[in-house]
């Protein structure tokens, strides 16, 4: 009888995995990163990378307890990960995607993690000066005052920890 329950939550366990509820292709569509939930309830997100087509899991990037989005480089080189830990603190950290047969290398981050009331937004890339361009809004206290700063970050060449 344990046997079987086990067995079940194996199986439910795998299409959670299985289903994914975002895919993003990277613009050379030699990859995609995709989304699963990260409990059995449906809450919380993983995000993978993998190559296109591909049957196996992939490289776990990030999870988190609410939600994640993605964003490519146009070259394919990057992946922007849009970590929103909850609804006043939102991180980016930028993955360099070498090949298929490396592993995503962490290259970027937003400064001052975790810190409350700070939004960030890709919009844009300057591939060739190895920059993402950031919207940064800050939240200031008194009712509407919210600040909004445009940030060219660069791209580090040395991996970094999270």
């Amino acid at each position: 009888r344990s046997m079987r329950a086990l067995c079940i939550l194996a199986a439910v366990s795998l299409a959670t995995q299985a289903s994914a509820y975002e895919r993003f292709v990277s613009p050379n569509s030699k990859f995609e990163a995709y989304t699963t939930a990260r409990w059995l309830d449906g809450t919380g997100m993983k995000l993978f990378l993998r190559r296109a087509g591909a049957r196996d899991a992939g490289a776990l990037l990030k999870e988190n307890n609410r939600w994640i989005d993605a964003k490519w480089s146009p070259d394919s080189r990057f992946l922007a990960v849009i970590d929103h830990l909850d609804g006043h603190i939102l991180h980016i950290y930028v993955f360099g995607v070498a090949s298929a047969d490396s592993a995503p290398t962490l290259l970027y981050h937003t400064p001052n993690l975790r810190t409350y009331d700070v939004k960030w937004e890709v919009t844009g890339w300057d591939i060739a000066r190895r920059e993402i361009v950031l919207r940064k809004d800050v939240k200031h206290e008194g009712p509407g005052r919210i600040t909004h700063e445009k940030v060219v970050a660069r791209i580090g060449t040395k991996p970094l920890r999270f």
